[in-house]
């Protein structure tokens, strides 16, 4: 039985990614207008704490912020339009996320440069103790044991 433990977990772990996978590319349920509604407001910032999303701010202005777009998606606007309508208002600040992808890049980016600088600065600070002239061999080796030999007696 032990023998097939193993491959029993390997076969459930696989089963188990197929109905992530399944799940994750299935059809989407179409979103209700109050879905949408809470789906967009969470994606805007709040123009009063800036730190929250008008979802989840208490503020007066995250109120009517709310019910500006409860009214625009209910007048048939998309939530793309909707979006588009509150960014044109207030800018491009006003999104939670981003809209270009590699905004996303930066913060890989700037570890590897991080981590490139690191190697390089190790790299120099090695190089930069070690030792001028090669070590000695042969006849100045000889020389150098015969001095220490006579400082020794």
């Amino acid at each position: 039985m032990r023998r097939l433990a193993l491959p029993i977990a390997m076969a459930a772990l696989l089963a188990l990614a197929a109905l992530v996978v399944v799940d994750a590319l299935g059809p989407a349920a179409p979103l209700t207008p109050a879905e949408q509604a809470v789906q967009v407001a969470a994606e805007l910032r709040c123009p009063d704490c800036q730190s929250l999303s008008v979802a989840e701010s208490q503020t007066a202005a995250a109120g009517a912020i709310r019910r500006e777009i409860t009214a625009l998606l209910e007048s048939g606007q998309t939530p793309d339009q909707v979006r588009q309508h509150f960014v044109d208002r207030y800018g491009e600040w006003i999104l939670e996320a981003p809209r270009s992808p590699l905004i996303w890049l930066l913060p890989a980016a700037a570890v590897l440069l991080g981590t490139g600088l690191l190697a390089w600065w190790l790299r120099r600070g090695r190089s930069a103790f070690s030792p001028a002239t090669p070590p000695a061999s042969g006849p100045t080796l000889d020389r150098i044991r015969d001095e220490v030999e006579q400082l020794d007696a």
